[in-house]
């Protein structure tokens, strides 16, 4: 698996990492960190499955379901 794309928020608190599998499938999956923890970055909240053909595919289906996408 690789990450194409990382999207922050403005805090840098929040991620969500659109993934290659590496045979033409794609997905995302979301992060937080805390600032006072330097321990780096968690897994929290939603994912998908590689079910998208495209990292466009990915980044839209993920702003239709993380809140703060699209203010980033």
């Amino acid at each position: 698996m690789t990450v194409v794309k990382s999207i922050n928020d403005i805090t840098g608190s929040l991620c969500v990492d659109i993934i290659s599998n590496g045979q033409g499938k794609f997905s995302f999956k979301c992060f937080r960190r805390d600032p006072e923890d330097n321990s780096g970055w968690y897994p929290y909240g939603l994912e998908s499955d590689f079910l998208y053909n495209s990292s466009q595919e990915a980044h839209r289906a993920a702003r239709k379901v993380v809140a703060w996408i699209g203010r980033e």
